[in-house]
């Protein structure tokens, strides 16, 4: 089957695992990630557009079964659209029966499949509301891939980990339930004002929480109890009846590490599909059954069984297992509540040999060779680069100037102190700036193929484009620090050929609006500054607090408060120029043991600051702040440490330091990001790639050529799998312009229907587009080319409208492009394309 996912939750493993599954089983899969956020439906315009994006992406796929994680997320039009797409719809309630009120209830109807999460309490419940049976239980799963088996492999930190939260209304208590304990404990989670001093630290990915197990004897598992909600917006009559939620993430992913469990529950039964789970009924008793069990010379074997009943019943293999017979066979509806609530166990998936009976052990850490392997470049550009901060090694503009220069790239720098004049004041009052082509042109001794603008407030306007375009003057912009979208950044974005944005949030905003010039370009380091590194012989034994300026430090975050007490120096891009201004001295000054990277606040969002990468590819430990704006480029808890609460960087490093294996992890994603995604030299390649790709492919495209301008053939072509685009050419245009007019007629299967689209460009910007969904279907178009182009092209394509489209020689649509003519433009055009339907007259044609 083709099974779509459908957003996420906060415990990103859960989607990813069944992905995995699924895959494995034979079946093929999208998971879009999460997109969407809080337990309500969506109805802020900009959340509604991001998941009207990610849907149409989802019905390009064609699935055959929607899984969907958030029901908040498909508000009752998206759910309607997803509807239509005839996939089998499937909704997990993740949150069951918290959200009964607020997204779960009122859908309920509108999916063909509901799982829930709960047990026979909250089925009945679920069957008393709608009269009949509404779904199965359909506990949390995992897999070894995100936790693999790790009990007893360090030294213990702790006696028992709780992993959670301890630091709101409904989850207080169990921070004062947790710190009457004799035994020691640590707590892994939000955790507020510490009295007892057993908070463990946050723990900010899958690997952290992995590595934590791997230092404890026990997990603790203190349940929500629904009766807590009592006076939140969660509260509905009768919610306290229906007991706890049974099996939370963290219990599963105790499981599947191997570390034996122990919960307080005040009925075991609830608890009865899980057997290998202690129960206690009590605080004072869970005290006594920690020491006890850590005592016991079987805690080896509980750590055993507990494994093997995870991989059996709580693996995502089981739950694909139980997925794949939901959707075909519907006897459970025959079912009590209770025998639903235990359904789910009849999958064995160690018994149907999709689940391996021993643990695997965690995988090697593969750390990235520090040599850097250059692609030589076709053709040297001539680029100029006109922005701030060269005689800074770090900023954008340096960066640029270094990485373009090492590609072979003939690069001149244009500090904006000496070409001021080329900038005037945006006359819209949306940008500081905007480009004044004409001065530009006229103030640099040779055009350059590529103007990169960089780390300026500065759009360009139509006209302003129109004459770059026609000196040969392509524009891209970067360093972008627009922290919200807009129609002011779409109309820079149509002007410019490409607009690097360093808030991967706007960028992909942009994307998804179907501007394709846009990307996400954070700060970058280049290999000029690697080499550097290289050569500094020693690793100094310090931490380095590296950033914009120190007040963004002492803002940020409390817990770099612990650094006082530490052999440490600052290198503030605003309070200590010196370092910043070589590349040698700034190597030498990075290369420690630990960066503490703060983020850039004078930046909206804020963002990581332009010091970030190069701490990274330092080869130092990089401590972020966490939860203080977008982490796009450091991953914490994976390439960085992030810290937030007083006296968490502290242990954190000391659990780093007795695991060299966990720093060697973080090590090596740090250098995996270094040599890939922040990598200048490969990123720029990309930008010219992106800029004149255009220009290159048109080299592959027929030109249109010959007698009457249309190579003797009467002006007829066809476009299919093999001939995508046609390419009409026409020598220079004086005056007002002229039109180009055509027929085109295409044809298309009912099964392409709609995944395919007919565009017509002149040069870089869409005149026409229509997505193809009838066929056969004629049009008559007439295309206007504005005046004064060197060499103006008109194509004609065929193009998927989706990227994940994979593209079928049978299933393409075909086109006939015929009548061709150039035809003098009748007066003023103010329109890029006029669509006709009847015949035009004949103009006298052009070469």
């Amino acid at each position: 089957m083709k099974i779509a996912l459908f957003d996420g939750i906060v415990e990103t493993h859960v989607a990813s695992s069944l992905e995995r599954a699924l895959v494995a089983a034979g079946h093929t899969v999208l998971n879009t990630g999460k997109v969407g956020h809080g337990y309500k439906f969506a109805t802020d315009p900009a959340q509604l557009h991001v998941l009207n994006a990610t849907l149409d992406k989802v019905i390009d796929f064609r699935p055959d079964v929607i899984f969907v994680f958030r029901p908040a997320s498909l508000p009752m039009p998206l759910l309607e659209r997803a509807k239509r797409t005839g996939a089998r719809m499937v909704a997990w309630l993740s949150d069951d029966p918290v959200l009964w009120d607020l997204s779960y209830g009122p859908v309920v109807d509108n999916y063909d499949v509901v799982l829930h999460c709960g047990t026979a309490r909250v089925l009945d419940f679920y069957e008393s509301m709608f009269g009949r049976p509404t779904g199965i239980n359909f506990p949390f799963w995992t897999d070894q891939a995100a936790f693999p088996y790790v009990f007893g492999s360090q030294p213990r930190e702790s006696d028992a980990m709780f992993l959670g939260n301890v630091h709101d209304e409904v989850r207080r208590t169990r921070y004062f339930d947790l710190g009457s304990l004799s035994s020691s404990i640590r707590i892994h989670g939000s955790v507020g004002r510490d009295y007892y001093h057993i908070g463990g630290g946050f723990l900010d990915s899958d690997e952290e929480v992995v590595e934590a197990g791997a230092k404890t004897g026990l997990a603790i598992n203190i349940p929500q109890y629904f009766r807590d909600h009592l006076g939140l917006e969660t509260w509905f009559d009768g919610l306290d009846k229906l007991g706890f939620f049974q099996y939370p993430s963290r219990v599963i992913q105790y499981a599947a590490m191997g570390i034996p469990i122990v919960s307080v529950t005040p009925d075991a039964d609830d608890l009865a599909s899980f057997p290998e789970i202690i129960c206690v009924d009590s605080i004072a008793q869970l005290d006594v059954t920690l020491q006890s069990l850590l005592a016991s010379s079987s805690l080896e074997d509980l750590s055993h069984s507990t494994h093997d009943r995870f991989l059996r019943n709580y693996s995502a293999a089981a739950r694909v297992m139980a997925l794949e017979s939901v959707l075909s066979d519907d006897s459970w509806k025959d079912l009590d509540a209770t025998e639903r609530s235990l359904w789910f166990t009849q999958f064995d998936a160690v018994e149907a040999g999709r689940e391996q009976a021993e643990p695997m052990p965690s995988p090697e850490i593969a750390v990235p060779n520090e040599r850097i392997e250059l692609s030589a470049t076709t053709k040297a550009r001539s680029i100029a680069v006109l922005g701030v901060g060269f005689r800074r090694v770090t900023s954008t503009s340096s960066v640029a100037m270094r990485a373009l220069q090492n590609l072979g790239h003939n690069v001149v720098a244009l500090d904006l102190a000496q070409y001021k004049s080329v900038l005037v004041p945006d006359p819209n009052n949306e940008f500081k700036f905007v480009i004044n082509a004409a001065k530009f042109i006229s103030s640099v001794k040779e055009l350059p193929e590529l103007l990169i603008i960089s780390a300026l407030d500065c759009s360009v306007t139509e006209s302003g484009r129109d004459d770059l375009l026609a000196a040969g003057v392509r524009l891209a912009v970067i360093g972008d620090e627009h922290a919200k979208g807009g129609e002011k950044v779409k109309r820079l974005a149509s002007r410019v050929d490409y607009l690097g944005m360093l808030n991967e949030t706007v960028a992909s905003g942009l994307v998804n609006d179907g501007f394709e010039s846009v990307e996400h370009l954070p700060h970058l380091v280049d290999h000029a500054f690697r080499v550097a590194t290289d050569e500094v012989r020693e690793r100094q034994e310090r931490v380095v607090v590296a950033g914009k300026r120190r007040l963004h430090l002492n803002k940020q975050a409390a817990a770099f408060r612990d650094l006082a007490d530490w052999p440490s120096a600052e290198l503030f891009i605003e309070e200590s120029p010196e370092e910043f201004g070589d590349l040698d001295l700034l190597a030498a000054a990075l290369k420690s043991t630990v960066v503490v990277a703060p983020f850039d606040a004078s930046i909206p969002g804020p963002l990581p600051s332009e010091a970030l990468p190069f701490a990274m590819a330092s080869g130092s430990l990089v401590v972020v702040p966490r939860g203080v704006g977008t982490m796009n480029i450091a991953p914490a808890g994976i390439a960085s440490v992030s810290v937030r609460e007083k006296g968490e960087l502290a242990m954190k490093l000391a659990r780093l330091a007795s695991s060299k294996a966990s720093t060697d992890r973080i090590l090596a994603a740090a250098r995996t990001a270094v040599l890939g995604p922040l990598n200048a030299e490969r990123r720029f390649e990309g930008l010219l790639a992106h800029v004149f790709g255009a220009e290159a492919a048109a080299s592959d495209v027929p030109q249109v050529d010959g007698d009457n301008g249309f190579g003797g053939q009467e002006g007829n072509w066809t476009l299919g799998y093999d001939r995508r685009s046609l390419v009409v050419t026409h020598e220079l245009i004086r005056g007002k312009g002229t039109d180009l007019v055509a027929t085109v007629a295409h044809a298309i299967s009912d099964e392409s229907a709609g995944l395919y689209m007919l565009t017509v460009n002149v040069g870089k910007h869409v005149a026409y587009a229509e997505v193809l969904k009838k066929s056969p279907a004629s049009r008559s178009l007439r295309v206007h080319v504005p005046k004064n182009q060197k060499t103006p092209e008109v194509t004609f394509a065929i193009v998927p409208t989706s990227k994940s489209l994979k593209v079928r020689p049978a299933a393409f649509p075909s086109a006939e492009i015929s009548n061709l003519e150039w035809a003098g433009a009748l007066g003023n055009v103010n329109s890029l394309v006029t669509l006709s339907t009847s015949p035009w007259g004949t103009g006298s044609a052009h070469r």
